[in-house]
């Protein structure tokens, strides 16, 4: 990707980075785009360093959908049983 000093270097225009929208409202949508970002590091596309962050973040999501999935499953429970 060209930064703005390589821009002044190689007298090419900076690349936008790509945004992207991914929805990661399950456990199984994180798992996902984790494979994707591994594959994306297998192919060269970006850094491994890159890949772990994102994949380490997209942990800790999963962790937190499943740990509010679980106190919405316990909440169920306990007005069912009043």
């Amino acid at each position: 990707m060209n930064t703005a000093e390589q821009q002044a270097v190689w007298g090419e225009p900076p690349v936008q980075p790509r945004r992207s929208r991914v929805r990661l409202d399950l456990a199984s949508d994180c798992r996902r785009e984790a494979a994707r970002q591994y594959r994306r590091a297998i192919n060269g596309e970006i850094k491994i360093e890159d890949m772990s962050r994102l994949i380490n973040a997209l942990a800790l999501i999963s962790r937190m959908i499943e740990g509010s999935s679980l106190e919405d499953r316990i909440a169920k429970l306990e007005e069912g049983s009043r």
